[in-house]
This record gives structure tokens, sequence and C-alpha cells, in this order.
């Protein structure tokens, strides 16, 4: 499988935000086409939320924040692609060798630690669906496999994503086209307004 679509439910295990979780965004997708990615991670209101395209032909690393009219992009490089997940740094990984099916798909668990943590958590993976560096563009770039069940830790909040559906279908490539009418900031920046928008 090279191209299709990936929809994921988000729960808030830790969620400091004083706004309520249905207004918060409640569902991921990802499509994949040769090797390209397309993430959206959208609230339910307004014209806000995270995206990124990762687009190795066309060197695209970008990640987009929408924040009602106002447009933001970070232009990563293959060295430099992630922002927004600096509470994720200098991650740990063991395989468990332990197997479930998610989807359809043959997942493999890995336990995941950070500095200064006692307690491991724990990611699922899988590598039946061909995409080459699928994490690049976010905090797990080390893991070679499609994630289906895992998590994000952004500033004080955590999000739980579990993979609901799988489908195989053809992508457009204008997924991976480079966004129009973005201004251009630093990592640092979009890393700050990343937090605000999913902990304000």
């Amino acid at each position: 499988m090279n191209q299709g679509e990936i929809f994921y439910a988000i729960k808030y295990i830790k969620n400091p935000s004083t706004l309520s979780e249905d207004i918060l965004p409640k569902d991921m997708v990802i499509a994949f086409r040769d090797n390209k990615v397309y993430t959206d991670l959208s609230t339910p209101v307004g014209n806000t939320g995270i995206s990124t395209i990762m687009n190795p032909d066309k060197n695209i690393y970008d990640t987009y924040v929408n924040l009602m009219a106002f447009r933001f992009c970070f232009r990563g490089t293959p060295e430099n692609p992630v922002t927004g997940f600096s509470s994720m740094k200098d991650i740990e990984y063991r395989e468990t060798g332990r197997e479930k099916e998610i989807c359809g798909f043959r997942c493999k668990e890995l336990e995941v630690k950070f500095p200064g943590t006692s307690a491991p958590r724990s990611l699922w993976y899988t590598n039946e669906i061909n995409v080459k560096n699928p994490n690049i563009l976010n905090p797990f770039h080390e893991v070679d496999g499609v994630l289906m069940d895992f998590f994000y830790i952004i500033g004080d909040a955590e999000l739980r994503f579990e993979a609901q559906e799988v489908y195989a279908k053809d992508v457009p490539e204008k997924y991976f086209e480079r966004k129009k009418n973005y201004k251009n900031v630093s990592e640092g920046y979009l890393d700050t307004l990343i937090k605000k928008l999913i902990t304000f």
C-alpha cells in the first residue's frame, strides 16, 4: 500500500486548556503517496489548525498554522524539519516484542521514555504501509514505520492518537504542494504558537 489516508481519533490525556474539548481538535488525517505525507489537525470551529507537508522530491518540509484569519509557516529542511515539539526531546526507545493488529495492519510496540521521567509510554507502528521516513515532521523521526497509536506532548498537554480507519485511495498531488499566502516565521515562533493553540 503506497497511497491512501489514515483517520485518527484524538484523546486528551492531559488538557490544561481553559477551552472545552468540544472546540479542540477531535481527529487527525494523514494522507500519503509515493513517500510524500500530508497531515491535517483542525479544530471544529473556525479556520484554525495545524498541517504539515513532507515532499522530499521538491524539498518541502513545511509546518503550517491557521489561527482564524492569520496564517503562519515554518519551512524546515531535511536536517531541521520539525517544530512544535520542544517538549519531546532526547527520546529513548525500546522494542517490547509485542504485536497487535490495528485497522488490519500488523503493528509493533515501542516503549518510549524521556529524560527526567520514570514512567514509560508506548506507541504502535506498522511496516505494512510503504512510506519512506514517514515521521520526519514529528518527534518520532527515528521510528521506521507508520504510527498507528501514539502520543504528542505539546507544552503541558498530552494527546493520544489512535488510528480508526485506513483507506487505500488515490491522493491528489496538490496535497503535497507548498501552500501560498502564509507568513514565514521562525521555528521558535511557530513552536510557541502551536503550544498556545493547543493549551489556550
